[in-house]
């Protein structure tokens, strides 16, 4: 399948991912309130922390391996059985320490049976096998199936989740569609390998396996370990703002990631197949696309995020405004990370160099949590996750250019902050005279597309805009 099409159902993919729950946040964030909504996002924020140990780095050395593997049906089926067998192993053990954290940690024995629910979606993780399907770049299937569960999610919210005391099932519904999602995936897998015991062996994936593992576990450490500190030393409603915060970026940083995430599969095939050449030019289409869609993103959320934050869950949740301004700029910062960690440093089995840089921005959070969190609440948790993704960013770049001898396109920034500038001053003289409400999104909505249209285009030259400008142009005058 073609990379547009990859994307375009990639795309759908992960907007869908997070528009659905989005669809519904306003919903139960009003019908739950700040304190319910609170300790569901602590109890799934402790759960998601052990997902990701359970799943090591299978996410990154599945796909990797899939990719590799997919043009020899034998080769694919003992690839994959090994993996899975491999994660099976690390999603028990995942089980086993929850389950005795349930019993021995204070904080958590209010919430023992949120975290039974928890278990059942560790469980079920393991066979969503979703690197699986996105090695072997079937994102139509993908696309289909999530869209299909996700509609049947949104509509059993709406019927039950009716009061604040239905906090509990509403996390159950959430974790029903996680189990949905891998029972089809298990009926739809057997279609394409064998599920065998016989000649598995996953020793030539241990190490990547872990080192990826632990890569991934400190990655995370911002979006799921920060809600859980919070939950320890401030209280609930502070995860609340916190995480309500980094849900509208969740969604925004999902249609961003869509693009690096189809591309790290295609990546890894061209260097297996030797076509370095070919190989960078996706690298310098990627830094385009990351520019494309973060500058004017960060503009909007500066200024009227806020404002969009409101209208989508309502009064009471005034503490997520700051914090939602304060972490604007990593849609640029992880943007740029992924294209330097997934699609060249992983793409080129740098996995210890990458874990290296984990752990110094892992460091660096732990330390500013510890500093800054107990005074500052859900704002100090942004401004941790803030500076680590800076350090690893830095880090990643250096790395990059130490051992590839490749530079960013620092330049190129550069001049898009330039170009980006006098959008945002007339915004802020916009907001000031027309004040806050619907008529001022709409307007400053408008804004924003339309300079970013004319600047990428005609200024900057953007290299996907102007693939996406004469593919239009060329269908208008085919059509005519």
């Amino acid at each position: 399948m073609s990379l547009k099409k990859n994307f375009a159902y990639n795309s759908i993919l992960t907007v869908s991912t997070y528009l659905f729950p989005l669809l519904v946040y306003p919903y139960v964030s009003r019908t739950l309130g700040l304190s319910n909504i609170g300790i569901v996002n602590f109890v799934d924020s402790l759960v998601n922390y052990f997902v990701f140990f359970s799943m090591m780095g299978i996410m990154t050395v599945g796909v990797r391996e899939t990719a590799a593997a997919r043009n020899d049906n034998s080769r694919l089926s003992q690839t994959f059985m090994s993996l899975l067998t491999l994660t099976g192993i690390t999603t028990l053990t995942a089980i086993a320490v929850l389950w005795i954290a349930m019993y021995t940690v204070p904080t958590l024995v209010p919430y023992q049976d949120l975290l039974y629910v928890g278990i059942i979606k560790l469980v079920f993780n393991l066979f969503l096998m979703e690197w699986f399907f996105t090695g072997m770049e079937d994102f139509k299937y993908i696309t289909n199936r999530s869209i299909i569960i996700k509609c049947i999610y949104v509509a059993s919210v709406f019927i039950f989740v009716r009061n604040p005391s239905d906090y509990k099932t509403y996390y159950v519904l959430s974790v029903l569609m996680v189990a949905a999602n891998a029972i089809v995936n298990i009926l739809y897998s057997r279609t394409i390998v064998s599920y065998s015991f016989r000649q598995i062996d996953f020793r030539p994936f241990v190490k990547a396996f872990f080192i990826m593992g632990v890569y991934m576990l400190l990655t995370n450490v911002y979006t799921y370990l920060n809600p859980v500190w919070l939950g320890f030393v401030t209280g609930t409603d502070e995860v609340g703002y916190f995480t309500t915060a980094t849900k509208l970026h969740t969604i925004i940083m999902a249609v961003l990631l869509s693009f690096t995430n189809i591309l790290f599969p295609r990546v890894s095939y061209l260097l297996a197949e030797g076509k370095k050449e070919e190989f960078w030019d996706k690298i310098t289409i990627s830094f385009d696309a990351i520019f494309l869609f973060a500058f004017p993103t960060i503009v909007f959320l500066v200024t009227i995020g806020p404002d969009l934050l409101h209208l989508i869950v309502g009064d009471g949740f005034e503490g997520s405004y700051t914090p939602l301004r304060i972490i604007s700029p990593l849609v640029l910062i992880i943007g740029i990370e992924q294209i330097l960690i997934i699609q060249i440093l992983l793409a080129m089995h740098q996995d210890t160099t990458v874990l290296y840089n984990s752990f110094i921005g892992a460091l660096v959070a732990i330390v500013l949590n510890v500093l800054v969190t107990s005074q500052l609440g859900a704002s100090g948790s942004a401004i941790v996750w803030l500076v680590a993704e800076s350090v690893i960013l830095i880090l990643s770049a250096w790395s990059v250019f130490k051992k590839y001898k490749y530079v960013m396109p620092y330049r190129r920034a550069g001049l898009y902050c330039i170009s980006y500038t006098p959008l945002l001053l007339v915004i802020m003289v916009v907001y000031q005279a027309m004040g806050s409400g619907l008529g001022t999104m709409a307007v400053i909505s408008a804004l924003v597309i339309g300079y970013a249209a004319v600047n990428e285009i005609f200024v900057m030259k953007n290299k996907v805009t102007n693939i996406l400008y004469d593919t239009v142009i060329t269908h208008f005058h085919h059509s005519k």
